[in-house]
């Protein structure tokens, strides 16, 4: 199901092309069938024509249907299906693993690794950016996130939290069109446990390729 809601997101403007292509053939198939159940003088020949008329008239409605299906899903539900539909795992810190087996590393137990909080990853200034939040800052209750999210190709973009060290990331909400320096969405925070949390802006093109996303850690406390 997760694939064939890529194929609709990725293939959209194909879909309707075709969509078009046939509705206009069968909307032709329609006219010549009416013409035809018109100008008939026969009882059989009428209810031939007639049949066709039906069978071009469904056939149209059928391509309609298609149609309007393709635009609901994806105007409407792509945009706020989970984070499961488009899943961008973590990427794991192979430096960290290989230093903590290296030789050294383990001659000497009484040296300690240690590892930094993250700080703020992959944002562009004036396409993929939530500008409105900084590094560990402390948030709580309703934020509005302000930012930006306007790249070449442009399909879609979403924002989601995951909690910090967690490899699983739960979508917020989305939105269709771009954004410059503006109002992203809200996220509501008040139902979370108080921690330390992710939250990443993911931009999509129109070709379903996703972009390295804006990744800034965020620190949730009681209101």
């Amino acid at each position: 199901m997760n694939d064939l809601f890529r194929y609709l997101v990725q293939y959209e403007t194909h879909i309707y092309v075709l969509l078009g292509i046939a509705a206009m053939f069968a909307l032709r198939s329609v006219w010549l069938s009416w013409s035809e159940w018109r100008k008939a003088v026969f009882g059989l020949e009428k209810e031939i024509a007639y049949q066709r008329l039906r069978t071009n008239s469904a056939v149209t409605i059928v391509l309609f249907m298609v149609g309007l299906s393709q635009f609901c899903m994806v105007t409407f539900v792509v945009p706020y299906l989970p984070a499961i539909t488009f899943t961008f795992t973590a990427t794991p810190d192979l430096t960290n693993a290989l230093t903590a087996n290296t030789p050294d590393a383990q001659q000497t137990p009484e040296t300690e690794i240690l590892f930094s909080p993250p700080e703020i990853t992959g944002c562009v200034p004036g396409e993929i950016i939530i500008s409105s939040l900084e590094s560990r800052q402390e948030i709580s209750g309703r934020i509005i996130l302000l930012g930006s999210a306007d790249v070449e190709d442009f399909g879609f973009y979403k924002y989601e939290y995951s909690q910090q060290g967690a490899e699983n990331w739960v979508t917020i909400a989305a939105g269709r069109e771009s954004v410059q320096d503006d109002e992203l969405g809200a996220w509501d925070t008040s139902t979370l446990l108080p921690g330390d949390y992710e939250i990443r802006l993911v931009v999509v093109t129109g070709a379903g390729e996703s972009l390295p996303a804006c990744t800034i850690p965020v620190r949730i406390v009681e209101p």
